[in-house]
């Protein structure tokens, strides 16, 4: 198994693994709330998506940069993870997901779950923050065939390892049989997630 094999299938794990300890709807309190949203008015908000958006980019091309970023490409899901860089504040890496979530949102996508799970490793202690968001479907909608699945159904998350950041990862899957329609472009996806909240999708 290669190096990158290897980096894959920790990021992209297939079902299984270790046992949950714990498992609880995620909330962030009052005080989180608002220090996300003086986060998101910031320059520093700002600063990071730049960066952020740009690694991608340039993984896409094969171009380092100083944050690692790792693409996934399937016949029926894509996404991205980003390893945590010590030069990224560690809330400020919470504040991204929440964000992640927010420009979904935007979209008209629902969020239908939001956990944080706890898994007791041999040696550590991994914790799993996850938002679950579905595209803008209703009983209408799915009558109307092809259904219009937009994007797909997009799962965010981020893994803290014995409570370090360790890494955030973007999964968008979709269906690719006859009652839908192709799923919209994921590089547009990605365009809008890290447009800044101004700009016109």
């Amino acid at each position: 198994m290669s190096f990158f094999d290897k980096i894959s299938e920790k990021l992209f794990p297939k079902k299984g693994g270790g046992t949950t300890q714990v498992r609880e709807v995620m909330q962030r309190s009052e005080k989180d709330q608002r220090a996300y949203e003086q986060w998101r008015e910031s320059d520093e908000k700002q600063q990071l998506l730049q960066e952020i958006a740009q690694a991608y980019y340039y993984k896409k091309t094969n171009i380092r940069s100083d944050f690692d970023v790792h693409i996934l490409n399937m016949p029926t899901a894509n996404g991205f993870a980003i390893t945590y860089h010590p030069r990224i504040q560690e809330k400020y890496f919470q504040y991204l997901l929440d964000y992640l979530k927010d420009r979904v949102i935007m979209l008209g996508y629902r969020l239908v779950n939001n956990d944080r799970r706890m898994a007791e490793k041999s040696n550590y202690v991994e914790t799993t923050e996850h938002y679950y968001l579905k595209p803008p479907l209703n009983a209408e909608s799915m009558e109307k065939l092809p259904i219009d699945q937009r994007y797909g159904n997009v799962s965010l998350s981020q893994v803290f390892i014995d409570n370090r950041p360790s890494f955030l990862k973007v999964l968008v899957s979709f269906y690719s049989d006859r009652l839908y329609q192709d799923a919209l472009h994921f590089d547009d996806f990605v365009t809008h997630l890290f447009a800044t909240e101004d700009s016109s999708h």
